[in-house]
């Protein structure tokens, strides 16, 4: 096959998919993961791709929010396994914060388990799940982001300075050593910073997908927050360690 023919396969996938893994571009195109880390490159370098961890992503711009739907089939198994992680460190008679995202969204089933549970969440689709699944939640007002299904607004800070928590679990756009971890939307950056303020133990859950991504707004140091992650390889993982607690999941 043409150089020509798998980078436009590529981008083909990329299209559909918005993030490829290069073993799954290795069956499409008959080519060597070198071969395919070569293509990647050239695509970097004309501005058609952003290369991550073991493939690359949609070019998207630092304040762009991609949406739920979009976000939803992405590392499905990384992040299940993230999500029964983080539920497994939820107490008995504990006061959880849920942000939104849809990675938090698989800690939901585990925390039935859970007795004298309560639940302060900014997100309206998490808020419906918990419900679904009876445990006790709550939802303050704000105004509601239609990209994210997030509260947010001045309404929804007031609310969270008269709260605290023991547990807060943040998502986040992407995390690196260097930068912290970020997201496109500064409303949505204050929630999470603020939730993380009010609780004794912070948590951001993050798939190996987001890292060395860069958003606009930073809402925590890497020190401030313990990272629940997969995928990353010894190296990222040994790099990560020196700036916080990470917690790898398989």
């Amino acid at each position: 096959m043409l150089t020509e023919e798998r980078q436009q396969i590529i981008l083909q996938q990329l299209k559909i998919h918005n993030i490829v893994k290069l073993h799954d571009l290795i069956p499409l195109t008959g080519a060597s993961a070198s071969t395919l880390r070569r293509d990647l490159k050239d695509l970097e370098s004309c501005h058609k791709l952003l290369r991550i961890h073991g493939g690359a992503q949609n070019v998207i711009s630092l304040h762009e929010e991609p949406a739920l739907s979009q976000k939803a089939t992405i590392n499905l198994d990384g992040k299940k396994a993230i999500g029964k992680a983080a539920a497994n460190l939820v107490q008995n008679d504990e006061v959880i914060f849920l942000d939104s995202g849809t990675t938090i969204q698989f800690m939901i089933p585990y925390l039935i388990e859970h007795k004298n549970l309560l639940v302060v969440t900014n997100s309206v689709d998490n808020a419906s799940m918990l419900a679904d699944y009876n445990v006790d939640t709550f939802l303050p007002g704000g105004r509601l982001k239609s990209a994210t299904k997030a509260l947010v607004g001045s309404t929804m800070i007031q609310t969270l300075e008269s709260y605290h928590f023991d547990r807060a679990f943040i998502g986040a756009n992407g995390f690196s050593a260097d930068s912290g971890c970020t997201t496109p939307d500064p409303e949505e950056s204050t929630i999470k910073k603020l939730a993380i303020e009010q609780s004794n133990l912070a948590f951001v859950l993050s798939d190996s997908s987001k890292y060395c991504q860069v958003s606009f707004s930073k809402f925590a140091d890497l020190k401030d927050v313990t990272l629940i992650t997969s995928g990353l390889s010894d190296k990222e993982l040994e790099l990560l360690n020196k700036k916080t607690r990470v917690m790898e999941v398989n």
